[in-house]
């Protein structure tokens, strides 16, 4: 319980850290926080312009359905990615000051988080409009507690594995030179651009292995068809959750002893 204490007496340097992050990535940018919003928009043009004429017929409304699993997705990928290099990066801080290192990768998650509600506060606004003007009700707030359930499943879930990578980056640094290519592989085998119970049988149970695909699954329940999730998808969301913050965070709490030497 150690590292847990240590982590909530540094809520003040993990509050700081994820400002800063906030504020490096649109450092000297026009737009700033409204690149949040015009990436995932340009994204949904860009493939709806290309998919959806594939999936006419099988999908109601396709920007919506592309946006209800891009942004959790985007999320996710930046938070892993980013926070890769977060103790690397970080080397001088780390030989001179001690701290919980695990601040360094959480606040990189935090900041994406913040990036995720602004996303999903535009697209629940939008949705509700295009409802209005399709003369149909979009009842989200009854769906409220199950987007916020899955929102923080997603975290959850997203925080541990940005702790495994950021450690096993400050010892092996090539990966993060791989997950470029490992999370582009990672976002086809999501369904993302697709509808999952349109592939052959044996090919959703080989996504169905993906955790992403159960927590995308999650945000398309409360954002999309606006129903309640399965109970396999939500056993298998807290089970990824629950699994990948353990093993995040003991791999990070192991190795972190050797962190300075190795930065």
């Amino acid at each position: 319980m150690h590292p847990v204490r240590e982590l909530l007496d540094a809520r003040e340097l993990l509050r700081n850290l994820t400002i800063r992050e906030l504020k490096v990535r649109y450092k000297r940018s026009a737009l700033g926080f409204l690149w949040t919003l015009l990436n995932p928009l340009l994204m949904m043009a860009v493939f709806t312009a290309v998919f959806s004429t594939f999936f006419k017929g099988m999908l109601s409304w396709f920007p919506i359905y592309f946006l209800t699993g891009y942004l959790p997705f985007a999320f996710f990928q930046a938070s892993a990615t980013v926070a890769t290099g977060s103790i690397v990066g970080n080397g001088n801080l780390i030989r001179k000051v001690y701290f919980p290192r695990s601040v360094l990768p959480l606040s990189v998650v935090l900041a994406q988080l913040v990036h995720l509600l602004l996303g999903l506060g535009v697209l629940v606004v939008a949705e509700t409009i295009i409802y209005i003007g399709w003369d149909r009700s979009f009842d989200w707030w009854w769906y409220l507690p199950l987007l916020v359930v899955a929102i923080a499943l997603l975290t959850i879930f997203t925080a541990g594995l940005a702790m495994l990578l950021a450690a096993a980056n400050t010892f092996l640094r090539d990966i993060q030179e791989f997950t470029t290519v490992a999370f582009l592989m990672w976002f086809y085998a999501t369904p993302v651009i697709y509808p999952l119970d349109q592939l052959p049988g044996w090919v959703q149970t080989l996504i169905k292995l993906n955790p992403m695909t159960h927590f995308v699954e999650f945000f398309r329940d409360s954002l999309y068809s606006t129903s309640l999730p399965t109970w396999s998808t939500l056993m298998a969301g807290v089970g990824s959750a629950l699994g990948m913050f353990v093993l995040g965070w003991l791999t990070f709490s192991r190795l972190s002893r050797d962190f300075a030497k190795e930065v």
